[in-house]
C-alpha cells in the first residue's frame, strides 16, 4: 500500500475510468471521495468500504456544489490530498461540425471540461499548501478527434 490514510477526491468518480482510478486508490490504502453529477451511492456501494468511500453528488460546474463537496470531504476525513479531476462531458454530445454546436451545448462543455477542474483545484489548493503539499491530476482525451 502506497497512500495509506491519504484522501482522494475522484470527480466523475462513479462510473468508467474515474471508478476505475476509486478502486485503485482504496486498493493503495486511501480514503476515496466520489463526486459525480450521477448519484454515486451505487458506485460507492459496489466499492464495499464504508469507512473510506464517501459519495458525495457533485455539480462540478457549480462552483457552490464543489464547495459543499469539498466541505464534506474535509468534514468526513479531515483533508484531501489528492484531486482527480476526472469529470467531463462527452458521451452525451451529439456528433457535429465545430461550426455547428450550439453555444448552450458550448457553455455546458465548456464548464464541465475545463471550469470544473479550475474550480476544484481552486477549492482543494489552500488545504494541500496548508497541509505542505498535495498532488492534483488534470485528465484529458482526445477522442472528439
Amino acid at each position: 500500500m502506497r497512500l495509506p490514510g491519504k484522501v482522494a477526491v475522484i470527480t466523475g468518480g462513479a462510473a468508467g475510468i474515474g471508478f476505475a482510478y476509486a478502486r485503485r486508490f482504496l486498493e493503495e490504502g486511501a480514503r476515496v471521495v466520489l463526486a459525480d453529477v450521477a448519484d454515486p451511492a451505487a458506485a460507492a456501494t459496489k466499492l464495499d468500504d464504508a469507512e473510506r468511500v464517501l459519495a458525495v453528488r457533485t455539480d462540478v460546474s457549480d462552483a457552490a456544489a464543489v464547495r459543499a463537496m469539498v466541505d464534506a470531504a474535509v468534514a468526513r476525513f479531515g483533508r484531501i490530498d489528492v484531486l482527480v479531476n476526472n469529470a467531463a462531458v462527452f458521451a452525451s454530445l451529439k456528433p457535429q461540425p465545430f461550426d455547428e454546436i450550439p453555444e448552450a451545448e458550448w457553455d455546458r462543455i465548456w464548464d464541465s471540461n475545463v471550469k470544473a477542474a479550475w474550480l476544484a483545484t481552486q477549492l482543494v489548493a489552500p488545504g494541500m499548501r496548508a497541509a505542505g503539499g498535495g498532488r492534483i491530476v488534470n485528465l484529458s482525451a482526445g477522442s472528439a478527434w
